[in-house]
């Protein structure tokens, strides 16, 4: 049996690209930058990680699922969150049916994330479901209005 020995993680500075430009204020903001994932043909899950200030730190695909599931690791959610120093995350992923409205594993999913992110002294300010041409907004369900600090 052979064991990792080291692990190195190296954060490089960088030039890139930022899709999300200041602080993220609510639902619409991110369905828009990331409203492509759509026309993916397996559920694709995007964790999007930000400050303090809202603001974004990072964002990656998760996990890629099969036509009417993805597997949702909250080891992999809370790890990237602690990996980049973010208070908050938003999470955000397709249905391939078209459909927005969440499914009854979307809510189990959600129920699970809300507690382990109290645990893990994080925000989780939303899950957001892309369908064909809309989108459903766990935040904008439950509050609505603009994203806050501890929101959710």
């Amino acid at each position: 049996m052979k064991y990792l020995k080291k692990l190195k993680l190296e954060f490089v500075k960088g030039e890139f690209k930022n899709p999300i430009k200041g602080q993220v204020r609510d639902p619409e903001q991110i369905y828009a930058v990331f409203k492509d994932i759509k026309d993916q043909t397996k559920e694709t899950l995007i964790g999007v990680f930000l400050d303090d200030k809202l603001e974004l730190n990072s964002y990656e695909i998760l996990t890629i699922g099969g036509e009417s599931v993805s597997l949702v690791l909250p080891d992999e959610i809370f790890r990237s969150a602690i990996l980049t120093n973010s208070r908050n995350f938003i999470l955000i992923h397709n249905h391939p049916s078209g459909k927005a409205e969440p499914s009854e594993a979307d809510l189990d999913v959600i129920r699970v994330l809300k507690q382990q992110a109290v645990v893990m002294k994080r925000s989780f300010l939303d899950f957001i479901i892309v369908g064909d041409d809309k989108y459903w907004s766990m935040f904008e369900s439950m509050d609505g209005g603009e994203y806050g600090l501890g929101a959710i």
